[in-house]
């Protein structure tokens, strides 16, 4: 009984192994494209057997071709799925709508064959049918003319067969290798997608540091009320985000009945009573220095006259410095009730606090505008202390920010170092190194956190790949490796010094190998349904 069931596994598995598919140009197995997993390519139904089929992935003029099609038969037509793609932008490919392809097969003699797809069957997708009419060596290149992008395409060199069972005979065997995921070109096109070879690189070594936003020093102001009054309506009334010039009026107050007696009558009386009192006080000096000469007095009592001078000299300067501050920020205009006081930016830039009501009564000391200047910023890292010592001198930094893709940088050419700190804070053991950058746009805001790597004037050479490729998969670094158009090997990797958007990669990525620049984390997310993505469309 045994031997029986032995027989019909044995049968079965010789019927499996018969539609197996062949293997790609490039020695990877083709994209399915019979009834296993849906992805036909139309052809009239056949009682041959079935041509092995090709898959290449290539990279030329800009283009992305992703191409499958059966093994070149003489006499045989071999539809060439040719999915095109405007590889142009790293920061996002397209797919090419339109134009016209031609597949140019050129044998080893010179003699050519040309088969043209006037328009594509759908968006990428462009079908031109080679049918070869001798066998032998040829190289097959394909040819894009469109609006949209043109260029020319070397699919590479393959063999013409004289007949199917040949080209059967020739397929290589299958191997294992390792697992791919699959991410086809129409889910590709419908989201922000880009690869990029890993390469290999100059990268500057750097500490990492945690980081804040702040303005340039002396480029933010606050306004507080100079005395308790009312708002009155009418006047300006700042909102936030408003673009302000140095000097323009912001809030206009006018004191109430019950104001604080600090108003410029009360600071110019001030003034007039203190000099009086050093106008005394002098006088008594010089009479005390004249009874002196005669010894009418002692000594003693010229010094107390002295100091006395020097009290109100004090209370003058006092009295005087109390007005000017109180005038350099206020201007008064006569009014029923007292003076009008008007608050003036001082400094341009945007409103980035408003706190006025108009008819709203305000105490003395009440904050009610705050002006910043957001032209140029202040970058503040905080530097652990073992690492103080590698960044006494960096020449720069490179920071990302939550919500900004891009990475920023500054250097001696976009900006300075400003200060290293000078001592290391008790609480958080850190010491601030400060950078001066500009914000064209104002598109950084102060207050916002970073992610800082300062400079520490190191180079490493080594294999680097777009720190967008790296994707969090529970704790480990991983990227999706090309292994053909429409599939990828999912490799967890080691990382090593990050500059300038470009991050090292110590071990998983070779140099060559392509990697999803953008989309990685789309790609990630197909993985985790736990199907297989994409399969059974078709052309």
């Amino acid at each position: 009984m045994n031997r029986y069931l032995l027989a019909a596994f044995a049968l079965m598995c010789a019927l499996v192994a018969c539609k197996e598919r062949g293997r790609s140009h490039d020695g990877a197995e083709s994209h399915a494209h019979g009834q296993e997993h849906g992805h036909e390519h139309g052809g009239a139904a056949s009682t041959e057997p079935e041509r092995p089929g090709l898959s290449i992935t290539v990279y030329e003029s800009g283009l992305e071709l992703f191409m499958e099609f059966p093994t070149l038969v003489v006499g045989q037509p071999s539809p060439l799925a040719a999915h095109f793609t405007d590889a142009r932008n790293p920061e996002g490919f397209r797919v090419v709508t339109k134009g016209r392809v031609t597949a140019v097969l050129r044998y080893t003699d010179g003699t050519q064959e040309r088969f043209v797809a006037d328009k594509p069957l759908r968006d990428g997708v462009f079908k031109p049918e080679v049918k070869p009419s001798r066998a032998g060596e040829a190289t097959l290149t394909l040819v894009l003319e469109g609006e949209q992008v043109s260029g020319t395409v070397d699919a590479g060199r393959f063999t013409v067969y004289p007949t199917v069972a040949e080209a059967i005979a020739a397929a290589p065997p299958e191997e294992g290798g390792e697992p791919t995921i699959s991410f086809l070109k129409e889910q590709q096109w419908k989201t922000r997608y880009a690869t990029a070879p890993a390469e290999v690189r100059v990268l500057q070594g750097g500490i990492a540091a945690n980081g804040e936003l702040k303005p340039v020093a002396g480029q933010a102001a606050e306004l507080s009320a100079p005395v308790a009054g009312r708002i009155p309506v009418g006047g300006p009334v700042p909102y936030l985000g408003k673009p302000v010039k140095k000097g323009e009026v912001l809030v206009r107050l006018a004191p109430t009945m019950t104001a604080s007696t600090t108003d410029l009558a009360s600071l110019e009386l001030e003034v007039s009573r203190a000099r009086a009192e050093l106008g005394l006080a002098e006088r008594e000096v010089k009479r005390g220095e004249e009874m002196l000469a005669a010894r009418a007095i002692p000594e003693k009592q010229l010094d107390e006259a002295r100091v006395a001078r020097e009290v109100a000299a004090a209370r003058v300067a006092a009295a005087e410095r109390q007005r000017d501050m109180y005038q350099s920020t206020q201007s008064g205009t006569g009014g029923q009730g007292g003076a009008l006081f008007e608050l003036r930016s001082p400094l341009d830039g945007v409103v980035s606090f408003a706190e006025v009501m108009p008819g709203a009564v305000v105490e003395a000391g009440t904050r009610l505008v705050s002006v910043v200047n957001t032209e140029r910023l202040w970058l503040e890292a905080k530097v652990y202390e073992p690492d103080v010592a590698r960044v006494e001198r960096s020449p720069g930094a490179s920071f990302t920010v939550v919500g900004f893709e891009r990475e920023f940088t500054v250097d001696e050419k976009s900006g300075r170092r400003v200060a290293v700190g000078a001592v290391v804070d008790r609480a958080t053991r850190t010491v601030p190194v400060i950078f001066e950058l500009p914000n064209p746009g104002g598109v950084l805001k102060p207050g916002m956190f970073t992610k800082v790597r300062l400079h520490t004037g190191e180079t490493v050479r080594g294999v680097a790949i777009p720190d967008s490729a790296l994707v969090d998969d529970n704790g480990r670094p991983v990227v999706f490796v090309m292994e053909g158009g429409e599939s990828f090997y999912k490799r967890t990797v080691r990382t090593g010094v990050r500059s300038g958007g470009q991050v090292q990669v110590l071990d998983g990525v070779k140099e060559g190998e392509r990697v999803v620049s953008l989309g990685a984390y789309e790609l990630k997310l197909s993985t985790a349904t736990g199907a297989t993505v994409g399969h059974g469309h078709s052309h």
